[in-house]
């Protein structure tokens, strides 16, 4: 008899589940126990799991499923060890799956943590899954893909739409991807239950799927380098109505502002594309192309105005002289909106 290992990992919420899912019922459990930390460090916990996972049952296995891991764990060097030796020292006999959910935003830059689990865990010949979210342009894939698994007819038109009103076509580096899978499924069931045995069209999706795409901070400043004023105030407004803080805005529309000046000035000077690298992109050559190629949809005289005017409504804001949802709109529809584009 062996112990029974699994840890998987990522932002994909329905994945995680899914594949926690797929777990249990391989190991024919009878019982489940979830545990999940409260606190971080979470010693309690992580001795808890260690009862459970030890636990063997009379009938059949006794799963336990320890969600978010590495917040019980925190960062004290005793509750990290304590977490490693939790699958080192796992009984013959046990089942034990762990389930660490990621933020989007740092899915790409796991911790020192995850990867000492991960080694205890295949070395006790566990099984170690990642389930990332999809990015730009493949929620659509998966939608074809789970409507098949499924048996639920659906036209690539349609799949497209509900892809896009779920934030499948938000490209954004900023936005949190984890529920959307989950999101699409729950609106693919809906609309399968709707066009019941025709083909789901888009018609239907246009009818049912409300348009769920999430705001995204850097959405505001895209637009703003490729002078779009109707995409900026869209971005603009998303944000403020998820809640974004606004002078998490202004602080980004200001960095932005002023790397389009300082590139400007760089590129009219006449500077080595290398230089303009390592001044304004943080070593990033394609960041430069396209803040070089931003700052000439703009006058100088224009940017330094937006600068100033932007350094006035975060005084404004700051002093809690105006509304600051008011205040940023009002400066978008000054020196955006109103602004005449350069020929």
């Amino acid at each position: 008899m062996t112990a029974s290992l699994l840890l998987v990992h990522g932002d994909d919420s329905l994945g995680i589940d899914t594949a926690i899912a797929s777990f249990v019922m391989q190991l024919g459990a009878v019982d489940r126990v979830e545990l999940a930390s409260e606190r971080s460090p979470d010693d309690a916990l992580l001795d808890r799991a260690r009862v459970e996972a030890g636990t063997v049952g009379l009938f059949g296995a006794h799963a336990v499923v320890l969600r978010q891991p590495l917040r019980a764990a925190g960062r004290s060097s005793g509750s990290m060890d304590r977490l490693v030796a939790l699958v080192a020292e796992l009984p013959d006999g046990g089942a034990l799956a762990l389930a660490e959910e990621r933020s989007s935003r740092e899915v790409g830059r796991p911790p020192a943590l995850l990867k000492r689990v991960s080694d205890a865990v295949r070395q006790r010949g566990g099984q170690v899954l990642e389930r990332l979210a999809p990015r730009r342009n493949e929620l659509r894939v998966w939608i074809a893909t789970r409507a098949r698994e499924r048996g639920v007819a659906i036209d690539p038109a349609a799949a497209a739409l509900l892809a896009e009103r779920v934030g499948g076509s938000v490209w954004e580096t900023d936005i949190e991807r984890g529920q959307q899978t989950r999101v699409a499924d729950g609106e693919l069931r809906k609309l399968a239950l709707y066009a019941g045995a025709r083909p789901i069209g888009v018609a239907d999706v246009d009818a049912l799927v409300a348009d769920t795409r999430p705001a995204s901070v850097f959405a505001v400043t895209n637009a703003l380098d490729r002078r779009d004023p109707a995409a900026a105030a869209d971005a603009l407004e998303r944000a403020i109505a998820e809640g974004q803080p606004v002078p998490r805005i202004v602080a980004s529309l200001g960095s932005r502002i002023a790397d389009l000046i300082v590139t400007r000035e760089l590129a009219d000077a006449g500077t080595r594309p290398d230089e303009v690298t390592r001044r304004v992109a943080r070593g990033n050559a394609r960041v430069a192309e396209r803040l070089v190629a931003a700052s000439r949809r703009y006058r100088m005289a224009e940017l330094e105005e937006m600068l100033r005017g932007l350094f006035q409504t975060d005084r404004a804001i700051k002093s809690n002289e105006v509304d600051p949802d008011a205040a940023i709109a009002a400066w978008l529809g000054e020196f955006l909106l109103g602004a005449t584009p350069v020929r």
